[in-house]
């Protein structure tokens, strides 16, 4: 098979970078439900970005459950849901706007060495809310996935 540049079309391509830490007024672009693992997808874009919100409802993590059940009912208040106690369609949400707080996650290391910091979504609130911007993260000592330095020394003797 051959491939031509001439040939590709971009005309549905979006020139957007993923969104970062902060506040940001968002529509719901897409929805999808995955039946085999229980999660639902909201696609999001605003702000001059996407994002992509994963909830996993049916996990077998009792926290990161809590927190993706406790993330929907958001998601069904702030878009006016009829029943935020009993979500009945996913299409509901497909074109809803809303606000969002993205706050910065862990960090992790890249396959070239390179590290970088996930992002979370720790609010969702009607499209006309004042949502105060998130903290700015600490920065950090080091890189997190580096040992101290040598010339730093730890007297780690157990006194018995």
């Amino acid at each position: 098979m051959s491939f031509a540049f001439s040939d590709l079309d971009l005309s549905n391509v979006s020139q957007s970078s993923r969104l970062g830490v902060g506040v940001h007024k968002v529509e719901i672009t897409d929805v999808n439900w995955d039946a085999q693992t229980g999660a639902l997808s909201l696609d999001m874009s605003g702000s001059g970005g996407t994002l992509t919100d994963t909830l996993r409802l049916y996990s077998d993590n009792e926290v990161g459950k809590r927190i993706s059940e406790q993330r929907l009912k958001q998601y069904l208040v702030a878009t006016d849901h009829h029943n935020p106690d009993r979500p009945d369609d996913i299409g509901w949400f497909k074109g809803k706007r809303v606000t969002i707080r993205v706050e910065p996650g862990k960090s992790f290391r890249r396959d070239d060495g390179s590290t970088g910091q996930y992002k979370n979504i720790t609010g969702v609130f009607s499209p006309d809310a004042d949502v105060p911007a998130p903290a700015p993260a600490p920065a950090p000592a080091s890189d997190p996935f580096t040992a101290a330095p040598s010339s730093q020394n730890f007297d780690d003797a157990i006194p018995f």
